[in-house]
């Protein structure tokens, strides 16, 4: 039975305003109170009542057009897809608790709704120590149970309490309510050992659970315990998303991710994938769905008082105009030493989780050639660089010239004599440890010096561009892609433009790849086959670009765009499915329930 209808509250944020108006001419008293409300401009919806030490949250828009919007892009498969799934998690958080979205949340939600992640409540040691010190119990990670936090912002006051003031249980449901620090949290039993929790917060927010515990970690975080709204560095972090209106928003605690994915095996996420931004405080993005496909802006901030400090060199820009339209692939940055003294040095244990191992890698280069990776290479690297996979379609079904495929890397250096040494020292270790035929040679004027396998087809060419830039090519005929200079360069393929941030200026690396040239492409370059499932979703998308740029010292800027196919117009999702037992519930209508 219900003990007591649990919207029922005191006033609480009316009393409060109150109270503050009295204390607006009071300077140190404002003070204090901002300290305690930062500034929530750009911050995702319940910012302020979500524990700091949330490992991830994510916030989705409310407006049914967006949702429309999203369904449109992709292939028949990847929309019936999203559907399937959609309507899962529809009956799964709604339907099967007895709610439908239409007629109990539509009418009084805000324009975002937030999932929070939970660091388990017993892991947590000091939620304002230094992020870059673990602040946290493995042992209670490993055994910690992981709470999910749905918070949703009330609009209309009046409606919420009209609809959610009537007693709503499904079937073999039952519903108690218990008092927690003055809020009243209402836990349902039933069909599963605790099917849900939830309790309104201060007339402003909505917070369902599947834990109760983790409700009272938001109440907590209400009555004072620090936020994420209060992390150092968040506020100062999305002044730099200039985003409007976004159908996402993403929030990720770096330490906490790191430290769960290290400490409990369980997790889906490898270690390996969040090791790059490990030294990071805090990553945070905005998803703004345009014509074409997806824009994301990102933003990753070292902690206020880290002793990195990111060198600002903005200065890549010169070689998508090097490279050739051919360019499947290319990855681009300002300054190679900078980079992999940044990388090995100030992240270096990250690094060493990471997919790049800069140890396996000199050792390796060591083996090969017997020189040194630094001292012989990184030394005079200097400039800008890029690396890309070449591509080139055949000119016609009934030819029998090969198309052009390869690699093929740049560097700019102001060095050259160094780097000249280092290629005469790469040609002997060829000549005379790898039998290879190193023969000189010139392409459109330009001399070259040619490596030849005498046991395979290996083609290995190496040279100079105009402005001190280094080549290195591998592939029969490639480096006829970039000498002469491309009359087409990568810089004016279509996609490569409409995947560029161009008001993301000047910046210090850029990742492209022309994801629909993927399929013919395989047959040219020795590229790894995907499972079934990954290929339908990159079926789905046309090219990938990402910029990136250091805003100062401690932040780093991102630009994502995605362009993606436009498939059918969406119609009606699925039906709900079958549940045991079934809700007394009406059908759920078939649009998109955030």
């Amino acid at each position: 039975m219900v003990k007591k209808l649990w919207y029922k509250q005191k006033p609480t944020l009316l009393l409060t305003l109150g109270s503050l108006a009295g204390f607006v001419v009071g300077g140190a008293v404002a003070w204090n109170l901002l300290q305690k409300r930062p500034t929530l401009a750009g911050m995702f919806a319940g910012a302020e009542v979500v524990p700091q030490d949330a490992i991830m949250t994510l916030s989705f828009a409310t407006d049914r057009n967006q949702w429309q919007q999203l369904r449109r892009f992709g292939t028949p498969e990847t929309q019936t897809t999203l559907d399937k799934n959609l309507a899962q998690l529809r009956d799964q958080l709604l339907v099967a608790n007895g709610f439908n979205y239409q007629r109990d949340i539509q009418p009084w939600v805000g324009e975002q709704i937030t999932t929070a992640f939970l660091m388990p409540p017993n892991a947590a040691k000091d939620p304002q120590a230094d992020r870059n010190v673990q602040p946290y119990d493995p042992e209670a990670l490993a055994s910690g149970e992981q709470s999910t936090v749905m918070i949703l912002p009330i609009a209309d006051p009046a409606k919420a309490e009209q609809i959610l003031g009537q007693s709503k249980v499904a079937p073999a449901q039952d519903a108690v309510d218990r008092d927690y620090k003055g809020v009243t949290i209402r836990e349902v039993h039933g069909q599963q050992e605790r099917a849900y929790a939830a309790a309104v917060l201060e007339n402003r927010f909505v917070a369902v659970s599947n834990s109760g515990r983790a409700i009272e970690q938001v109440i907590d975080t209400l009555k004072g315990k620090p936020s994420v709204a209060q992390t150092p560095g968040y506020s100062q972090a999305l002044s730099h998303i200039a985003l409007t209106d976004p159908f996402l928003q993403l929030y990720i605690n770096i330490p906490a991710a790191n430290t769960l994915t290290t400490n409990n095996l369980s997790q889906p996420v490898p270690p390996q994938l969040l090791a790059p931004l490990k030294p990071n405080r805090g990553l945070a993005a905005a998803v703004a769905l345009e014509s074409e496909g997806m824009r994301i802006q990102g933003v990753s901030w070292l902690a206020p008082n880290s002793k990195t400090r990111l060198k600002v060199s903005n200065n890549a820009e010169r070689m998508p105009l090097l490279l050739p339209n051919e360019a499947l692939l290319s990855i681009t940055g300002g300054d190679f030493k900078q980079f992999w003294q940044n990388y090995t040095q100030e992240s270096a244990d990250a690094a060493r989780q990471g997919f790049l191992n800069p140890d396996t890698l000199r050792q390796g280069f060591a083996n090969l050639t017997g020189l040194d990776f630094d001292k012989d290479l990184v030394n005079w690297m200097n400039g800008e660089f890029a690396l890309a996979l070449i591509s080139a379609p055949s000119q016609g079904a009934a030819t029998t010239t090969p198309a052009k495929s390869g690699a093929v890397m740049l560097v700019q250096t102001t060095d050259r004599k160094a780097a000249e040494a280092t290629l005469q020292k790469l040609d002997e270790v060829m000549r005379t440890r790898y039998r290879f035929q190193v023969t000189p040679a010139e392409i459109a004027g330009k001399p070259v010096v040619n490596w030849v396998s005498p046991f395979t087809a290996l083609n290995i060419t190496h040279g100079w561009l105009d402005g001190n830039v280094v080549f290195l090519a591998i592939g029969s005929d490639v480096a006829s892609t970039i000498l002469p200079a491309p009359a087409q360069p990568l810089a004016e393929n279509p996609l490569y433009k409409q995947t560029d941030a161009t008001d993301l200026v000047p910046r210090n690396g850029q990742f492209f790849l022309e994801v629909d040239r993927l399929p013919s492409a395989r047959t040219n370059l020795p590229l790894p086959d995907l499972p079934a499932e990954n290929q339908s979703l990159l079926q789905a998308i046309r090219s990938i670009g990402l910029t990136s740029a250091l805003q100062d010292g401690r932040t780093t800027r991102y630009d994502l765009r995605v362009l993606l196919r436009k498939g059918n117009s969406p119609g009606a999702l699925p039906a709900p499915a079958a549940l045991n037992p079934a809700p007394t519930a009406e059908p759920t209508p078939s649009e998109p329930a955030p």
